[in-house]
């Protein structure tokens, strides 16, 4: 029997599957009229779907206008999506869009509904390669480069995204919303088992990094959260930012990274710190970018963040068992991996964050000779001091010495209402453990003061160390710090500031140094 003998509303016999595969059409996104929308700022296309930024005059929104499906369509795409459940072909394919036009087809003739699915195929293509392939109803907030954050809160309640572009508009609200909990709940199982994790009653909770990168915190039902599950993923750039974005952008001025490229080359230890969402991670991957490409770097982390362009990259990651039966002494910690990296000779030694025992195997590293980098919680450089000699981390004063610089990184809410990142404070451990202050950030002037090379020489007692051992004078060590400046100024202006682009000439200015 053909598709077209028959009248549309569908009444097959609906099992689990089409189920789902209604369902997700249902709460795919919710129209909304000019007059919901409000004025709107913004408007682009991600895909065949059609993105709003507005103003309602209340709150500032992200409206997400997909494909319109009619009943008839809706019916035929739960027959297609059933198909496709049943036919237990996984699309493990490196050409996904390929093997689902395939199989459209190949349903369609199936079905005896080439000529219904020729009508529609665009818009059935969309639907099936976002709930097969993609991440279904958020598959529009996931593929937008621009999006920062998603966050899920409940069954009921707006979705929420934050935009790298609009970081002064805070949380947006969008138009996609789960009805029910039990809507939720399966999209939270699926959502998870594609970052290659599980989540149940007994664990109901994941922390995880998506196929593209992405950090994935998710909760399942009430156990553990209230009303119900819950999801929230923040998006890394598809590609990470370099010292060059950061300066253009001002995040960093030209002088402190050049600061940070001698320390850095050198092999000191720098710790980046500061808030939640405040750029440490970005910050310590484009400091990353400066170290001499011919070099190795061991990096460990609990969840992948960390993407450099070095060769030779020991990339390591903790292991955690959730269950409830598993032994513990399978588990590999942060602190195990930050020992194992002392085994493999690496020249720098980079842990994600901070947080726990791991850290006493960096003052380790960095009293071997290790270059050594993290990112580490605190509100300041004297907070960071104070919290890693107190329990639990008991960092002795002897030991802390070993440390070069600490850089403060912060997410700022102008005057003109902008929403900025910015290297707030830089300061260096001095000779006795006293802190001197390198950096700092003029927010009447929005300037990273001081901008003079030699001054930045005169204060600086770990720059002048290094300047004895290669019998530099107070100017040479000055007109060092300006030659590097200067450099990075070069690549910012040029526009070639992509993380590749500055990889080569970090590597061009290294060979042009040492031949």
């Amino acid at each position: 029997m053909k598709l077209s003998s028959v009248k549309l509303p569908l009444k097959f016999p609906v099992r689990s599957p089409p189920k789902k595969a209604t369902r997700s059409l249902a709460f795919r996104t919710r129209p909304l009229t000019a007059a919901v929308l409000g004025a709107i700022i913004d408007e682009y296309d991600v895909g065949k779907a059609h993105v709003m930024i507005a103003d309602s005059g209340e709150k500032h929104t992200y409206s997400v206008q997909e494909p319109p499906l009619s009943e008839a369509e809706q019916g035929l795409y739960s027959l297609l999506m059933e198909s496709l459940y049943y036919s237990l072909k996984p699309i493990e394919t490196e050409d996904p869009a390929a093997y689902v036009d395939q199989f459209i087809w190949q349903a369609a003739e199936d079905l005896g509904a080439v000529e219904e699915v020729k009508k529609s195929y665009n818009s059935l293509k969309y639907y099936i390669m976002r709930d097969s392939v993609g991440y279904g109803v958020v598959d529009v907030l996931v593929r937008d480069d621009d999006i920062e954050e998603i966050s899920c809160e409940g069954f009921g309640v707006p979705l929420a995204a934050v935009h790298r572009r609009y970081p002064q508009f805070d949380w947006l609200d969008t138009n996609i919303m789960f009805g029910d909990e039990e809507t939720l709940k399966k999209y939270v199982q699926r959502l998870v088992q594609k970052a290659g994790k599980a989540i149940t009653t007994s664990v109901p909770f994941v922390d995880a990094i998506t196929k593209e990168n992405h950090r994935l915190a998710a909760t399942l039902s009430n156990e553990i959260s209230l009303p119900g599950s819950t999801f929230d993923m923040r998006k890394f750039p598809r590609e990470p930012l370099s010292i060059g974005h950061l300066v253009a952008a001002g995040t960093i001025s030209p002088l402190l990274a050049a600061y940070y490229w001698m320390i850095v080359e050198e092999k000191g230890f720098v710790l980046v710190i500061g808030p939640t969402a405040s750029g440490k991670t970005t910050t310590m991957n484009a400091l990353i970018t400066l170290i001499n490409p011919a070099l190795k770097i061991a990096t460990v982390e609990e969840t992948p963040e960390l993407l450099i362009p070095q060769e030779h990259w020991e990339r390591l990651h903790s292991r955690t068992s959730y269950s409830i039966s598993s032994d513990a002494r399978y588990d590999v910690t942060l602190f195990d991996l930050a020992k194992l990296t002392l085994r493999l000779r690496p020249d720098y030694i980079v842990v994600g964050e901070a947080r726990g025992e791991e850290i006493s195997t960096l003052f380790q590293a960095a009293s071997t000779g290790h270059g050594a980098l993290s990112s580490f919680h605190a509100d300041s450089p004297e907070a960071a001091l104070v919290r890693m000699a107190a329990p639990p981390l008991n960092v002795g004063n002897a030991s802390l010495m070993l440390m070069w610089s600490l850089l403060m990184m912060n997410r700022i809410r102008r005057e003109d209402g902008s929403v900025v990142r910015r290297a707030l404070v830089s300061k260096e451990v001095g000779m006795r453990g006293e802190l001197i202050d390198m950096f700092r950030w003029n927010a009447r002037e929005d300037l990273i003061m001081p901008t003079d090379p030699l001054e930045v020489a005169r204060k600086s007692y770990r720059l002048q160390t290094v300047a004895a051992l290669k019998g530099w004078n107070e100017a040479e060590l000055a007109a060092e710090l300006e030659r590097r400046a200067k450099y990075l100024s070069t690549i910012v202006k040029s526009g070639a500031y992509k993380y590749a682009d500055v990889s080569v000439a970090i590597q061009r200015f290294y060979r042009e140094k040492y031949g």
